[in-house]
C-alpha cells in the first residue's frame, strides 16, 4: 500500500476512533521517534478540538499507565511501542471508550471491540513519519510539521519517504539546509530520551513552542530548547563510555547493560547508527529482563527474536529493524547466546555477560 493511500485510510480510522472523545492520553516510548510522534499527534488532536495529555511509558510500566490515566482520559492512543502481552490492551479496552494503536511493527496483536490498530509494516519508516502523513492528510497546512517529524527520524527512518519529508523541511526553512542543524535537533531528542521523563516532557514542550520556526529551537531563543541542547555533550560523553565497553559481543551482535530501563531504547539506536549491525541494550529487573534490539530495517526482527526465544518464557513485540522483549532475567544470557547464533556468529568473548 502506498504511503499516501495508507494515510487516507488511517485518518478515517483515527477520526472514527476519536468520535465522542473528550480527553485522550497519548502514550509513547522514551525515544526520539516517540517524542516527535507524540507532539505531532497532540497537535492533530488540538486541531480537532480534542484535549490530550502526553504520557511517556516503557512496556513494563504500561499496565500502571493505563490504569492511572483512566481517571483523567476517556480514550488512549499508543504510539510506536504497543504494550507487550494481552494484559495492557485488554485493560485499556475495558477502561476506555476508545483505544488506538499506531505503529510500524509486524507483531500480531489481540483485538478488542473498541480497539483500532493503524499499522504499516514496511522497511525503514518511523511512527513520526506516519503521524506526519496523517496530519498532512488532515490539513495541508500541517506541512510545517515536517521538521518535527524529521527530528524523530534518528536511527530509524531510512526510506525514500523519510528523505522526502526531510527535503520538504529544508525547503521550508533554509536554516535546516546545514546538515548539522537537523542533527543538532535530533541529538537533543536523543539526550532527552537518555535523561528520562522530565527531560522528555521538556523537549516535547520545546518542539511545540517552535512549531512555526525551528530556528527557535536551534538559536537558543527557546529557553527550554536551549536547556536540553546544553545537555547534549554530557549525554554523549556518557554514552561514549558505555558503548566503548560492550557486555556482550559476537560477530554481528553487540550488547550493553544500561543503568536505567528507559535508556535501552536510545542506546540501541545510537549504537546501530554508529555501525553495529545488531545492537542490543538490556536492563536487569529480576525476575524480569528487559531488552531492545535494533538492526537492519529490512529484517523482521520480531520473527528472529521469537525464534531465538525458543522455550524461553516471555513476550516480544517488533517488526522490521527492531524488537522489544521481556523475558525471565535468569534466561537473558541463554537468550542472547541463541540470538547471536541466529544473527550469524559465535560469541567472540565467551567470558562476557
Amino acid at each position: 500500500m502506498e504511503l499516501d493511500e495508507w494515510a487516507v485510510k488511517a485518518l478515517g480510522l483515527l477520526e472514527s476512533g476519536l468520535a465522542g472523545a473528550s480527553k485522550v492520553g497519548i502514550v509513547f516510548p522514551p525515544s526520539p521517534d516517540g517524542i516527535s510522534s507524540s507532539v505531532i499527534m497532540e497537535e492533530l488532536l488540538t486541531q480537532r478540538g480534542v484535549e490530550s495529555e502526553l504520557v511517556v511509558s516503557t512496556p513494563e510500566s504500561m499496565v500502571d499507565v493505563v490504569e492511572n490515566c483512566s481517571g483523567r482520559c476517556d480514550s488512549l492512543i499508543f504510539l510506536d511501542l504497543p504494550p507487550h502481552g494481552r494484559g495492557p490492551i485488554q485493560v485499556a479496552s475495558e477502561l476506555y471508550r476508545g483505544v488506538i494503536i499506531l505503529d510500524h511493527g509486524s507483531s500480531p496483536l489481540l483485538s478488542y471491540r473498541n480497539t483500532i490498530r493503524l499499522n504499516l509494516d514496511v522497511p525503514g519508516i518511523s511512527t513520526s513519519l506516519l503521524t506526519y502523513m496523517i496530519a498532512l492528510e488532515a490539513d495541508e497546512d500541517n506541512d510545517l510539521l515536517s521538521w518535527v517529524a524529521s527530528s524523530g527520524f534518528f536511527g530509524e527512518c531510512t526510506s525514500e519517504a523519510c528523505e522526502g519529508v526531510l527535503e520538504r523541511a529544508r525547503l521550508s526553512w533554509p536554516e535546516l539546509l546545514d546538515e548539522g542543524s537537523m542533527r543538532s535537533i535530533q541529538e537533543a531528542l536523543v539526550a532527552a530520551s537518555f535523561l528520562g521523563e522530565d527531560w522528555i516532557y521538556l523537549t516535547a514542550s520545546a518542539l511545540r513552542e517552535s512549531f512555526d520556526d525551528p530556528d527557535w529551537f536551534l538559536s537558543g531563543t527557546s529557553a527550554t530548547a536551549s536547556l536540553i541542547r546544553s545537555k547534549i555533550p554530557d549525554v554523549y560523553r556518557e554514552m561514549e563510555l558505555l558503548l566503548a565497553e560492550p557486555t556482550f559481543k559476537s560477530v554481528n551482535l553487540m550488547g550493553w547493560e544500561v543503568q536505567e530501563p528507559y535508556q535501552r531504547f536510545v542506546v540501541s539506536l545510537v549504537a546501530h547508527e554508529r555501525g553495529v549491525p545488531f545492537a542490543l541494550s538490556y536492563f536487569y529487573d529480576p525476575p524480569l529482563g528487559l531488552l531492545y534490539l535494533v538492526g537492519d530495517p529490512n529484517e523482521d526482527l520480531f520473527a528472529l527474536t521469537r525464534e531465538a526465544m525458543g522455550d524461553i518464557e516471555g513476550s516480544v513485540f517488533g517488526g522490521r529493524g527492531f524488537s522489544s522483549l521481556i523475558v525471565d532475567s535468569d534466561d537473558m544470557g541463554r537468550f542472547m547466546e541463541s540470538l547471536a547464533r541466529i544473527l550469524g556468529g559465535n560469541r567472540s568473548d565467551p567470558s562476557a555477560a
